[in-house]
């Protein structure tokens, strides 16, 4: 009960920061509603009662005015309030949603790297998103409908128990059974949702292959259409026949409670109309007495409901607060100044290995890069060249080892101050349905430098495709929106290479720049090599040996380990992996 406690509050607390002021008018005017329904059925008696005695006597209409006005009055009041509680109630939910919106996606954007290469993060991202911008709201309505409910609740028992006690204990031991329903099988639905989040995205996945864009050419050339159909249809049939077992249940049992209801309903009417036949009570106060227990009825099961609904939120908040408070990994607090390298980036013993993999990616490298340098490094693929690039830039911990900047471990450094010091074209780079402009102008998100954004893209050799584009930097690129125009692979290549040229940062990382380049565009680039990466100390990883020779240093790696360093002419003369790997692909050229 504390932990439901604790997780209630929080909830409450992330409604109230999100609108202090729509969610008080939310409450206050959702809770003044409870008594009108009580004054509504007073004010019917006294209607029923004018008319069956003293208009009925003296035949005068005008004796019945003032009780029936005020009727109406009140019944206009309680629509009006009813009408203002759904605006309140939209307005806040909406400013709720955006609220959590924010907070899932600053906690999303701000979690490790690594955490995109663990299935369970997957699930509890999963589960989050399900409940997040919802659940904690729900809390709150809850609450408000407990307590209104309640509150209605006790007048109307308090107006039956006027009459006889009966009604009363009949009105509480008829929703008995339907309270422990509401309970059981809600926590047998949580059990059973968080059992299935992974079949759940599996089958986001299936969907997702069958009506996203980039498996689409696929799916139609190898005709897997029909396949990824079962796949999923399977997956999410199992997933529903499975729930819709345990609602055929829930179903079942709740026939039987509403049979106990109805009985109940049975018995009270059959007493009620017994006393007004017998003249104990007045048609009024009959009709009054029945409206009671009725409205009795629907109050203890909004009551009861509210607390099943508690319970069953209480078991699924933990769920967004398990996602809301994972604490990142990476941390530091020291200052690095901007943009610049003095002397040297060291890497000593250093050592990682995917989550839940033991085998080690990479193992015990030590080297050095100093500023200004160009260092090449190659392998095959799975030799750990991508990895050792994300623990340069810090976007993964290191199992052990260190890597200095300028002599400082960058585990003492603040990461996101850290992570600016780099500019990085990823192997499998980004591709944003914005403009040309954005596009480049998103590897410095906080300047707006024209003549710098012209200068990256020409270097990139992008920027006469851009002019010649409808609205020039303006023009959408991409193909979910209209007025967009699709860009080549290479093209889009290219924009990611003017994006990371955007960026003012010393050192500048090419992971398989070139890979979708045309060669002309290829051989410009690396023909004026030295001139893009002027002033910059460069990491290119490539297997076009080729343009590697350009580097200063290379470093050969193999099974996560530095298999041979040197320059292009040292790993030549030496002829050992490097050697063989150069003129295994130099011969492919030979006429």
């Amino acid at each position: 009960m504390k932990e439901k406690y604790n997780l209630f509050r929080k909830s409450l607390k992330l409604v109230w920061e999100s609108t202090p002021g729509w969610t008080a008018a939310n409450t206050v005017v959702s809770v003044l509603r409870s008594i009108f329904p009580f004054l509504l059925l007073l004010l019917l008696k006294k209607v029923i009662d004018v008319i069956t005695s003293e208009a009925s006597a003296s035949g005068n209409i005008t004796t019945i005015l003032i009780p029936v006005a005020a009727l109406a009055l009140v019944w206009f009041i309680d629509e009006a309030l009813a009408d203002a509680a759904g605006f309140f109630s939209s307005k806040q939910a909406m400013k709720f949603e955006d609220h959590m919106y924010d907070l899932l996606h600053t906690k999303a954007s701000e979690t490790d790297l690594l955490n995109f290469e663990d299935p369970e993060y997957y699930d509890c991202l999963s589960r989050a998103k399900r409940e997040a911008t919802w659940r904690p709201n729900n809390i709150l309505h809850n609450l408000v409908s407990l307590s209104r409910s309640l509150l209605s609740l006790l007048l109307i028992t308090g107006l039956i128990l006027s009459f006889h006690w009966l009604p009363a204990v009949i009105l509480i031991l008829a929703n008995i059974p339907g309270i422990w329903l509401r309970l059981h099988y809600a926590g047998v639905l949580y059990d059973f949702k968080r059992e299935q989040t992974t079949e759940s995205r599996k089958a986001a996945y299936y969907n997702w292959l069958l009506t996203g864009d980039r498996p689409a050419r696929e799916m139609r050339l190898f005709g897997l259409g029909k396949y990824f159909k079962s796949l999923f249809r399977e997956s999410f049939l199992r997933q529903k026949e499975e729930e819709l077992d345990i609602l055929r249940k829930r179903v079942f049992i709740g026939l039987v409670s509403d049979l106990i209801k109805a009985s109940a309903i049975l018995v009270i009417v059959l007493f009620i109309a017994s006393e007004t036949i017998n003249g104990t009570i007045s048609l009024g106060s009959m009709a009054m007495f029945l409206l009671a227990f009725r409205q009795g009825m629907i109050y203890l099961k909004e009551l009861l409901g509210s607390v099943a609904d508690l319970y069953e939120d209480g078991l699924f908040i933990g769920d967004t607060f398990e996602f809301l408070d994972l604490q990142p990994v990476i941390s530091g607090s020291g200052n690095v100044n901007p943009a610049t390298l003095v002397k040297k980036i060291e890497v000593e013993n250093l050592s990682f290995s995917y989550p839940g993999n033991g085998k080690k990616i990479i193992d015990n490298i030590s080297f050095t890069l100093n500023k200004g340098e160009v260092l090449g490094i190659v392998g095959h693929n799975g030799a750990g060249k991508s990895t050792l690039v994300r623990l340069l830039a810090r976007l993964y911990e290191a199992d052990s080892g260190t890597i200095k900047y300028d002599g400082e471990d960058i585990r003492k450094l603040d990461p996101d101050e850290y992570r600016k010091q780099f500019s990085i074209v990823f192997q499998d780079f980004m591709l944003y349905n914005l403009s040309a402009g954005e596009n480049i102008k998103l590897g410095w998100i906080d300047a707006n430098d024209t003549g710098r954004m012209n200068s990256s893209a020409m270097k990139a050799g992008i920027h006469d495709l851009i002019k010649g584009l409808p609205a020039g930097y303006d023009t959408r690129i991409g193909n979910l929106f209209d007025d967009s125009r699709e860009l080549s692979w290479g093209e889009w290549q290219k924009i990611a290479i003017a994006r990371a040229l955007y960026r003012v940062s010393p050192v500048l990382i090419l992971d398989e720049p070139s890979s979708s380049l045309d060669a002309d565009t290829e051989y410009e680039i690396f023909s004026r090599f030295r001139e893009i990466v002027k002033e910059r100390t460069t990491i290119l990883i490539s297997h076009r040996l080729n343009y590697i020779s350009l580097a200063d240093r290379i470093i050969v790696m193999e099974n996560g380990r530095i298999a041979e360093t040197g320059s292009h002419s040292d790993l030549m003369k030496i002829k050992g992996l490097y050697h063989s790997m150069f003129t295994k692909q130099a011969s492919r050229f030979e006429l």
